[in-house]
């Protein structure tokens, strides 16, 4: 097997609700924060849903079915149903269904991924959320510098892949949370749900945020802090030894008896030394070098490059 070449199955931990109907986009135009109409079965994003107060209670990946009749939202497990039966809450009488999507999910990563996929005779994707169809696959580029891939389609024809790339290593899910870790992916878990305005967790600088689309749900707080530049707080890379912290747990600096930040999304480094943590924090506290969680340390925080992946 080859160690430069990871394939994952990430239907268990990710699910994929579809938007469907007459009035789909118009829907989830008034509800996500970024602006559906810059979607295109070529180029997917990423967004969020928010409460009326602004705060986020889901992260995802937006992508349309090939002839753009649907929108599929790609978000954690533990959230979907719940994100889904709030949606359908202010459904009310558009022409707008809201169900599972008939697809798994598959995650190609590794520096030999896209001489991987050129192997296969599928498409390589060259930018972040470029997604490129496939004969019944849809194959989409992930943020980070490292290659890395989501696989969309049936059963049967990840199968097939699987087949096609039978010379990958197995690897399990928290590998591809470290990747979104080191990527500065914002994930919303149940933990963190209701926590932290969109761009605490840098979604702007990932494009995931439309200031021009008009109202939608949280729009209101997400604007005052964009325009009148209140934003206090900032999501870091912070490194660990120890086991990977859960999400939500609180970051203190020394002893300090008051929280000045949390942790979004944790995991353990691949090569087996430690963790790497995405966490919101205090700006005044970047360049703090007493961090802790529990009785963990931290190192000081890095700043996400979004410009090299």
């Amino acid at each position: 097997m080859r160690s430069d070449l990871h394939l994952i199955d990430l239907s268990s931990s990710w699910a994929l609700l579809r938007v469907s109907g007459a009035d789909a986009d118009t829907f989830l135009q008034g509800q996500l924060g970024n602006d559906l109409r810059k979607l295109s079965p070529g180029q997917s994003q990423i967004s969020s849903y928010s409460s009326p107060k602004g705060r986020m209670l889901a992260t995802m990946t937006l992508s349309r079915d090939v002839d753009a009749s649907a929108v599929d939202i790609e978000l954690p497990r533990p959230l979907a149903e719940a994100i889904a039966r709030r949606l359908r809450m202010f459904v009310l009488r558009s022409k707008v269904q809201i169900a599972d999507a008939p697809l798994s999910l598959l995650g190609l990563r590794g520096p030999g991924a896209s001489a991987a996929l050129t192997a296969a005779g599928l498409p390589v994707p060259s930018l972040p959320l470029q997604t490129d169809p496939a004969d019944g696959l849809r194959v989409m580029r992930r943020f980070g510098s490292l290659p890395r891939y989501s696989l969309y389609g049936s059963a049967d024809r990840l199968d097939a892949v699987r087949r096609l790339l039978s010379g990958a290593s197995g690897a399990d899910e928290p590998l591809w949370r470290y990747d979104d870790v080191v990527a500065g992916v914002p994930v919303v878990l149940p933990a963190t749900q209701d926590h932290f305005v969109a761009q605490m967790t840098n979604l702007d600088r990932l494009d995931g945020i439309s200031f021009d689309k008009g109202c939608y749900t949280g729009q209101e707080i997400v604007a005052r802090l964009h325009y009148l530049g209140q934003l206090k707080r900032r999501m870091y890379c912070c490194r660990g030894q120890g086991p990977a912290p859960e999400a939500g747990a609180p970051v203190y600096d020394g002893s300090e008896p008051q929280a000045v930040g949390e942790v979004a999304l944790a995991a353990p480094a691949p090569e087996g030394d430690g963790f790497v943590a995405a966490v919101v924090l205090q700006i005044s506290q970047a360049a703090a070098t007493t961090l802790r969680v529990g009785e963990t340390s931290l190192s000081v925080p890095t700043q996400y490059d979004y410009m090299q992946g």
